[in-house]
Order: C-alpha cells, then sequence, then structure tokens
C-alpha cells in the first residue's frame, strides 16, 4: 500500500506523462492512462481514491480532446476525395 505522498508522486509523475502518452500514441492515450490509473488505485489506500478521481479527470480530458482532434483533422482530409469519388 503507497502511503499519500507516494500517491501524490505517482499522481504527478503521470501528469507529467499524460502529453508524451497523446504524442506517441494519440488515439489510445486514453487507455494507457486507464491502465496506470488503475495500477494506482489498486495500491492506494482507499482515502487516496477521491483524489486520484479528481486529478485524472482531467487527465482523461485531455487525453479525448487530444483523440477528437485527430478524429476532426482525419476527417478534413478526407472530405474532398470524397467529394471527387462522387
Amino acid at each position: 500500500m503507497k502511503t499519500p505522498y507516494q500517491v501524490q508522486q505517482e499522481l504527478a509523475r503521470i501528469e507529467r506523462l499524460v502529453p508524451h502518452l497523446i504524442s506517441a500514441q494519440g488515439e489510445r492515450a486514453e487507455e494507457i492512462l486507464g491502465f496506470h490509473v488503475a495500477s494506482l488505485y489498486a495500491s492506494a489506500p482507499p482515502s487516496e481514491h477521491a483524489q486520484i478521481t479528481e486529478r485524472t479527470r482531467r487527465l482523461q480530458a485531455r487525453c479525448r480532446e487530444a483523440a477528437n482532434a485527430v478524429d476532426h483533422a482525419a476527417f478534413a482530409l478526407l472530405a474532398p476525395a470524397q467529394a471527387q469519388w462522387a
């Protein structure tokens, strides 16, 4: 079981990791973040779970925004090609 201090350190590490996950993994970033967060939940005392949830909710939102941006960019690239095929 991690101490509250160790949980804080792990959360800070995950927060630093998210931009790298987004740039390297794109749409899979949220899924990978989920594995890190699940591992942290498993090793953290129940008293820290609310704080983990609060801090990781923002990180998940960042991952979703990045995935949605990729989807919109891909759609923008396909739109002219679809017009030519019609």
